[in-house]
């Protein structure tokens, strides 16, 4: 009796007795996994090569999908993530070896087991199926990493295309996980068209279309004008001599000397209209002390200029990483650090309250940034502006600031962002940089710019998560439906 499983057998015999098709299998799953690596470090990394993301997976999955064992797939889908993965070596090798492997660990783990998945799915289950399994599983697989992970949501496919504002704006609807999803579900599609048989077409076709509308709705959505949109002028700013003061003050005059830095900036800022001013994350000293003098230094600055500031502190005793706000005329607010950095961050105390500031505003700090969830509860509250002081590790200055930048597009507001050692940026609510400045390594680092305040809430913010639980379901659903055509195949090769 013949079946699949007889041609298969044939096949790997056939080769077991020719040592140089055994040869040329292990380069042909040897060059695989360096061009999806490479595509994937240049997409990812520091090249930002955003286009290669969506070409990043197809070697992987065409041998996946072809006469190669499970395992030198597998094998091949480790090498590739774990070299495209290389550019965090670059920018964190210096931290804490936990650090690295928590990042790095999932991925490397469970992207060729998603691989592997969609290979039993293309040989058990119909061609539709074959389309959206490896798109969701990969889905899904990223935000359950991401919910659970002290990391947040780092690594993420979806992040490579912020450079490309055009082709993130279905986080608006569904949050980071439509953009994962959509770039492994074109990615899979030109790997099935490259295999096509004549049952696959109408599947290829269905992914093509989808690509297509997610494009379309970026076009539309880009440019569909905003009636009357309300503009503001704001700053960010980073002044690298200053925050090294800042880490060695050891009085109240010291602490104060650093203040008077950003407040003449400020007041600069002002002279050209600002309205709206964000301080870097541990840019300014600050103990129980010396609060009510520093609160009301920069209370002054902020009531003559009729600024808003959002400055980000370091707070030496108690230990904490915080942002006060300053408004003309009214009393500071605190924000304490919600997801402080794992190791390295271990003295701060998390904080527990919204960024929430009223009149559309929120501040945030740094890592929180990483974390959709968070933001979003926040961005429910109908924030248009983010204030978000920060603080990065120099090569990693456009990986870490793209993470916020997609929080916007999902939360509907514009943001300013002021990084030390990082970039200082302002976007719109589409994700559009308006102004980027690297931080120089000493010296004030400024942008001015015109934001038009973002519309508020989206659908990503009403639903939450409905789109990355859906992907859950149907990567659940593949593994049942494959299982269950393939009890069936069985069934009629036996009859």
């Amino acid at each position: 009796m013949y079946t699949p499983y007889t041609s298969k057998y044939t096949m790997y015999t056939r080769v077991a007795r020719h040592p140089s098709l055994i040869e040329e299998n292990q380069m042909i799953v040897l060059l695989t996994a360096l061009l999806s690596g490479a595509m994937f470090y240049l997409s990812q990394g520091l090249a930002d090569v955003w286009a290669l993301a969506w070409f990043a997976p197809v070697p992987l999955l065409w041998l996946a999908y072809g006469r190669a064992p499970a395992w030198q797939v597998a094998v091949a889908s480790a090498l590739a993530i774990l070299a495209g993965s290389a550019y965090a070596l670059q920018c964190y090798g210096t931290l804490p070896v936990m650090i690295i492997v928590a990042v790095l660990a999932p991925q490397a783990v469970l992207f060729p087991m998603a691989v592997v998945f969609a290979r039993a799915v293309q040989r058990r289950g119909p061609a539709l199926l074959t389309l959206i399994a490896f798109p969701a599983t990969w889905t899904a697989v990223e935000y359950l990493v991401g919910v659970v992970s002290p990391h947040g949501t780092y690594g993420s496919l979806a992040y490579s295309q912020v450079s490309a504002p055009l082709l993130i704006q279905g986080a608006s609807l569904f949050g980071y996980c439509a953009v994962t999803f959509v770039l492994c579900l074109f990615a899979n599609t030109v790997a099935m068209a490259i295999r096509a048989t004549r049952n696959s077409i109408p599947a290829i076709a269905t992914g093509v279309a989808i690509c297509t509308i997610n494009v379309a709705f970026g076009l539309v959505r880009l440019a569909q004008p905003q009636p009357q949109p309300q503009t503001i002028r704001v700053a960010a700013m980073v002044d690298e001599t200053a925050a090294a003061h800042a880490w060695h003050a050891k009085t109240l005059q010291d602490a104060s000397a650093v203040v008077e830095a950003y407040a003449q900036a400020i007041r600069g800022a002002a002279a050209q209209g600002a309205t709206f001013v964000v301080t870097p994350e541990g840019g300014m000293p600050l103990t129980a002390a010396w609060e009510p003098a520093i609160k009301a230094q920069l209370g002054e600055v902020s009531k003559q200029t009729n600024v808003h500031i959002v400055a980000g502190f370091n707070q030496m005793e108690p230990a904490g990483d915080i942002a006060l706000s300053f408004q003309p005329g009214a009393a500071a607010q605190f924000y304490a650090k919600r997801h402080p950095v794992p190791i390295l961050e271990d003295r701060f105390v998390p904080g527990t309250q919204s960024g929430w500031l009223g009149d559309g505003r929120a501040m945030e700090i740094c890592k929180d940034m990483d974390f959709p969830a968070t933001i979003r509860a926040d961005a429910a509250k109908g924030i248009r502006l983010m204030g978000v002081p920060a603080g990065d590790f120099g090569l990693d200055a456009w990986l870490h600031a793209r993470m916020a930048v997609m929080r916007s597009v999902e939360g509907g507001f514009a943001m300013v962002r002021a990084a030390n050692n990082g970039l200082v940026t302002v976007n719109d609510a589409q994700g559009r940089l308006i102004a980027l400045r690297m931080a120089a390594p000493t010296g004030l680092t400024e942008v001015v710019a015109d934001v038009p305040l973002g519309a508020g809430p989206t659908i990503y913010v009403r639903i939450g998560d409905a789109f990355a639980w859906l992907c859950v379901a149907i990567s659940l659903l593949a593994a049942c439906v494959s299982l269950g055509w393939s009890w069936h195949q069985a069934s009629v090769s036996a009859d």
